[in-house]
């Protein structure tokens, strides 16, 4: 991003404690001087006090300059959408109008030319929220010539969200060190951040086919069945099946245009703790990147995402398929309230139950679930097309709820393990696709 410095700047000046003891020491001798009728001590007072407001004049002067020779600040952050744990970088400038136009090819030159002292006498920096550098200190490189100063710096993003940065600090002072300014410069915005994710890509194929095997051994579905589901509003009409809606009585809709690509979806039953929800969100991406990379249309569901917004043709595994999955996870947050997040959960699995009969894999995780929603749950177990990972971990009582959800889940026809936020993914995975486990 480009931006005119001096429209988006503004300045924070002090005093230092030295400006203030001047000025104070200032005053003091001026009121002694007319105290004692000495005219000498009053000139002297007089002059303390005015250098300190000539460093203010000074100090704005030299930031007034600063910001009409330099009046182009940008930033470039990589990668972009950053990820927790991965490192980044943060590269920001500050141009000269020269040096700005001289790039775009118009030929400008500035009609006064300014000392390179300019840029030498100030230092920058930029506010970084911790959340992007992972709560540590971070040290920045700082380049400076006549046409730009140049800022660059690391980041370690330590948790999944919008965070803050910018904007970037000219700090700058007088002389005497008696004024000192920070002079916001550019632009302010949020940063993605995406969450952590392991690749699962080299299993959930396995996922897959046995669900394509469950389908095969029950029935054998005719080639248009196999890729049918019940039409959902938002569905493009064009993806009606018109022959098999009129046989039906019912409408519905393509839900895989290409054979053996099976559709899934990620259900997140999202915990109200902070480490329980990254947990949760992690897990989910992980699965659902992995169903995507092996091939699979995907989508996932839980929190703020709803069913109609859904993404539904992430049907390769291209970077904008990964990308918009991830951004899916950028704003979820924790449930306002247990009331609000079983109501989440309840309108993520009446859509999965609604998609189960057309073949639609269905992928959970889990905090002990309410009767309510186990038995919204039910009818996607009768598929046999439904894994579940629920939580574990807590006092006595939340073991009881991970027992029991565990068990219905079961019984209701879901291949389920359990797995605690320090268990290893790859494992649980494993578990999940095996006979199922509890993994602490």
């Amino acid at each position: 991003m480009t931006s005119p410095a001096a429209r988006e700047s503004a300045s924070a000046t002090v005093i230092t404690p030295r400006g203030i003891g001047l000025a104070a020491a200032g005053l003091l001798v001026g009121g002694g001087g007319v105290g004692l009728a000495s005219p000498v001590l009053v000139y002297i007072g007089i002059t303390m006090v005015s250098a300190v407001a000539v460093g203010l004049i000074w100090l704005l002067l030299g930031i007034h300059t600063f910001l009409l020779r330099f009046p182009f600040a940008s930033r470039e952050v990589k990668p972009r959408p950053l990820t927790v744990g991965v490192p980044g970088t943060v590269v920001v400038r500050i141009e000269s109008a020269h040096s700005h136009f001289r790039e775009q090819g118009t030929g400008y030159h500035p009609a006064r030319r300014f000392s390179r002292s300019i840029v030498e006498s100030l230092d920058l920096r930029e506010q970084a929220a911790g959340e992007l550098i992972g709560g540590a200190s971070t040290k920045a490189t700082v380049s400076r010539s006549a046409e730009s100063l140049v800022l660059s710096y690391h980041l370690l993003p330590a948790r999944r969200g919008r965070w803050p940065l910018g904007p970037a600090l000219v700090h700058s002072s007088d002389p005497l060190g008696m004024i000192q300014a920070d002079t916001a410069v550019g632009e302010a915005e949020l940063i993605p951040v995406w969450p952590a994710t392991i690749d699962l890509s080299a299993t959930a194929g396995v996922l897959m086919g046995h669900a394509d095997r469950v389908v095969l051994g029950a029935r054998t579905p005719s080639p248009d069945d196999a890729a049918l589901r019940d039409y959902q509003e938002g569905d493009d009409l064009r993806r009606v099946h018109w022959k098999s809606t009129a046989r039906r009585g019912t409408m519905v809709v393509r839900s895989d245009e290409h054979a053996g690509r099976r559709p899934a979806m990620v259900i997140m039953d999202l915990p109200r703790d902070v480490e329980a929800i990254e947990w949760t969100i992690s897990v989910a991406a992980s699965i659902a990147l992995s169903v995507l990379e092996s091939g699979h249309p995907v989508r996932l569901l839980g929190g703020s995402l709803r069913p109609e917004s859904a993404h539904k043709d992430r049907g390769h595994s291209s970077a904008l398929a990964r990308a918009s999955i991830l951004n899916d996870t950028v704003d979820l947050s924790i449930p306002a309230s247990a009331t609000t997040g079983e109501g989440d959960l309840l309108r993520a699995s009446r859509a999965a139950a609604l998609a189960a009969p057309s073949g639609e894999v269905t992928v959970g995780v889990f905090e002990p679930l309410s009767q309510e929603a186990l038995d919204a749950l039910v009818p996607i177990g009768d598929s046999g097309r439904a894994w579940a990972i629920v939580r574990s971990g807590g006092d006595a009582a939340r073991k009881q709820g991970v027992e029991a959800t565990s068990r219905s889940l079961r019984r209701a026809g879901w291949r389920v393990t359990t797995a605690g936020k320090n268990s290893d993914l790859e494992q649980v995975w494993t578990s999940l696709l095996t006979a199922g486990g509890d993994i602490e």
